[in-house]
């Protein structure tokens, strides 16, 4: 990785692309002026008298009357600010916390007794650590089928990818996520309508990992996907049910378990919601016609830390599905590492500081390795250590789910690829383009203006026979049997403020045993997607408290699984 010149590894303000239709929007309260606040977002301001006295920007002549007013608001200000100090302190002393608030997205949340995000008061110690496994090759993956070559698991994980990226792509072009719209409950699930479209990913991620919810704890194995917000998982009862290997979570053995209320804001957060008798169901739609559809809830999530010990996590919002079909891999269900308020890192945020990481085996070795993913503090714990450059996170309310990323250019073997557009990785101020970082997806889609250039200089660093790739659905293949050291190029990802240099085996993979080796890229419309072959053995720390992305190298994520916390204690599953 290099760093880039001075003046760019300043960091730049966040930035937030409103949609245009957002900004012309009339207000029902008259006048609205918008400032950026700490985080980048806007907020209204409303012209007129506040208060019995005159606004700023509507500065009186008399100068009596005005220092009058400037005296009442310093006297209101200060006395404001003592009161709430001492209110900090005396619940701090209380209950012995380093921090009070939990954040639930831009709003500090307290419970509503019907299934509002709960007042946390802790923080995890040190953090957690979770054990992620390979959809495909992992042995232990439900998915995983030994009697399938390597080259049939690439070709499933395309075909999937594939699937995923059309999702994405539906999502950012229907403009503003949806939120709070309602569906028939009696409709059919296997009649789906093109309206039941929601955002979350047409197909399921790569990795699964455990979670344990319910008092008593049940674990279930889930998909983990950073391209969707709910966390949900197959229920019992189930009338309609697709295939698992464990038993379906049973909320009747959950002390703990207790739906929510139709008029929650968890509720109104979901894209598609039904009033069932004054509770909150759900249905999510995917693109390749797969659905989940059941009861909105709350129950105890357990968490295992670093250190070995348990935490609960009262009142995690969760969707227990009773009718679920389609490519969900076997397992129970899915966690949403998402941006978005109901995802599992934003629910748990005032435990883990809004910090989780990621480190990715390379898949060639994925059959036995796991890739660990740590939240909260051993996260940052470990990125400190690996000599972390950051690039900022991008808010897209057209589709608030992602990560979005700057993107500035791509170079090949050191050498800048001529021909992109300028601005070919920009996200719209309407939302549309851009670059997303997602584990979920196996390869990296770059809009076609800038993958047919970036094709074209790869091409001239090859001089190996180039071969059918089309059954494995691919565009470039070659021919290295009998190859021994072949020369491959590199690639470069020059993000705003870090370079990421990619060798050979992140950028090609060998498919078969014969040496057929094929680019790991794929040119798409609309948005461009930066992969997990891409993020292999490259550490990602995902700080969304100050929306930022810490990235940095690593020999081997397999060896960094086996880290310990700074207190050299055991490590545990979720």
């Amino acid at each position: 990785m290099e760093e880039e010149q001075e003046a760019e590894e300043k960091r730049e303000p966040t930035q937030t692309f409103l949609p245009e239709r957002i900004l012309d929007r009339a207000s029902p309260l008259g006048q609205q002026r918008f400032f950026p606040d700490s985080k980048g977002l806007s907020g209204p301001m409303k012209t007129g008298a506040v208060g019995g006295c005159v606004h700023a920007d509507e500065p009186t002549t008399d100068m009596a009357v005005s220092r009058w007013c400037g005296g009442v608001v310093t006297a209101l200000v200060l006395l404001g600010l003592a009161c709430s100090l001492a209110v900090v302190e005396a619940y701090k002393q209380h209950e012995g916390i380093a921090r009070s608030t939990y954040i639930y997205g831009d709003r500090a949340k307290q419970d509503d007794g019907e299934g509002g995000i709960k007042l946390k008061s802790e923080t995890l110690q040190e953090g957690m650590f979770v054990e992620m496994k390979h959809l495909d090759h992992h042995t232990d993956s439900p998915l995983h089928q030994p009697e399938s070559t390597f080259a049939e698991r690439i070709h499933n994980a395309v075909k999937r990818s594939n699937n995923r990226v059309a999702g994405f792509k539906s999502i950012v072009a229907s403009g503003i996520t949806p939120r709070g719209v309602e569906f028939d409950p009696k409709l059919d699930v296997s009649s789906r309508a093109a309206s039941f479209e929601s955002p979350v990913t047409s197909s399921p991620g790569s990795y699964v990992m455990t979670i344990s919810l319910g008092s008593p704890p049940q674990t279930k194995t889930a998909v983990v996907d950073t391209g969707s917000d709910l966390v949900w998982l197959q229920c019992s009862p189930c009338t309609v049910c697709y295939q698992q290997n464990d038993p379906l979570l049973d909320p009747s053995k959950s002390t703990t378990y207790k739906k929510i209320s139709y008029s929650s804001e968890s509720c109104a957060e979901l894209p598609q919601r039904s009033d069932s008798g004054g509770f909150c169901t759900y249905r999510y739609g995917y693109g390749d016609q797969s659905t989940t559809q059941g009861e909105l809830a709350t129950d105890t999530l357990t968490l295992t830390t670093t250190t070995g010990a348990t935490q609960e996590f009262p009142s995690f919002v969760f969707g227990c599905g009773h009718k679920n079909q389609g490519t969900f891999s076997g397992t129970d269900g899915l966690v949403g590492l998402g941006r978005g308020d109901i995802s599992f890192p934003e629910q748990i945020g005032s435990l883990i500081g809004s910090k989780f990481s990621y480190c990715l085996v390379e898949i060639t070795s994925s059959a036995a390795e796991t890739s660990p993913l740590i939240f909260g503090d051993a996260a940052v714990s470990v990125g400190n250590s690996l000599n972390l450059h950051y690039t900022p996170l991008i808010r897209n309310p057209a589709a608030d789910t992602f990560y979005f990323v700057k993107l500035k250019s791509i170079k090949v073997n050191k050498q800048n690829v001529v021909g992109i557009p300028s601005g070919a990785f920009d996200l719209k101020r309407n939302g549309q383009g851009g670059v997303i970082l997602d584990s979920g997806t196996t390869l990296t889609y770059l809009i076609q203006s800038a993958y047919s250039p970036f094709l074209i200089k790869l091409r001239s660093f090859i001089k190996y026979p180039q071969v059918d790739s089309s059954q494995y659905g691919l565009d470039l293949c070659y021919d290295l049997s009998g190859v021994s050291d072949p020369k491959l190029p590199s690639v470069t990802f020059q993000f705003q403020g870090v370079d990421v240099d990619l060798p050979s085996n992140n950028v090609f993979l060998q498919i078969d045993q014969h040496g057929t080796t094929c680019l790991a890229f794929a040119g798409t419309s609309g948005l461009s997607i930066i992969g997990n072959i891409q993020q292999q053995n490259f550490y990602y720390l995902y700080d969304v408290e100050n929306e930022r992305v810490g990235i940095a190298p690593v020999d081997s994520c397999g060896k960094l699984s086996t880290v310990r916390s700074p207190s050299e204690a055991q490590r545990d599953e979720l």
